[in-house]
């Protein structure tokens, strides 16, 4: 597959489609590309984010005005999570970046941008990122240690020595 050039015409594009209610799947199909591109390009992700903040604010609206000025309304909102702000934070590479995206919840949730529900939500997928990854890397670090009692034991074996400058 040709790499996609991204244009203002195919960022506003892809934001009138997030604004009208596409998914992803949909907006990369309308476009050409790829989901890979969407989810890769800052230009594309920042456009679906704010066509979903269009759509989420119209919705909101007729919501509103179609229910009436009521606890109803209220009640309907929240139950929608009308209210709930977007958290913007990073796919993790690594542990760090787990640890930094956390790091972001808290400081929204002291600010009150987020809700205790997000807060525990993101900590709870950080924590087990955390935990996956320092069990991979754990494994990986054994691995080479049981790599090298075995190139130790061949060395004594055949009388060599692999650690030694010739």
């Amino acid at each position: 597959m040709s790499r996609t050039t991204i244009t203002d015409e195919i960022v506003n594009e892809c934001r009138r489609l997030a604004s009208i209610g596409f998914s992803n799947v949909m907006i990369s199909n309308a476009l050409g590309m790829t989901v890979y591109t969407l989810s890769r390009n800052k230009q594309l992700k920042q456009a679906i984010q704010e066509g979903k903040r269009e759509l989420a604010e119209k919705v909101t609206q007729t919501i509103l005005e179609n229910i009436g000025e009521s606890q109803n309304a209220t009640f309907v909102a929240k139950r929608l999570n009308l209210f709930n702000p977007q958290i913007n934070i990073k796919k993790p590479k690594d542990a760090k970046e787990a640890l930094d995206n956390l790091s972001i919840a808290i400081k929204q949730y002291a600010d009150g941008e987020i809700n205790e529900s997000q807060l525990r939500t993101i900590e709870a997928v950080s924590n087990s990122y955390i935990k996956c990854y320092e069990f991979a890397e754990f494994e990986e670090r054994i691995k080479r240690l049981e790599d090298d009692i075995e190139k130790q034991k061949k060395n004594r074996r055949y009388g060599t020595n692999d650690d030694q400058e010739t």
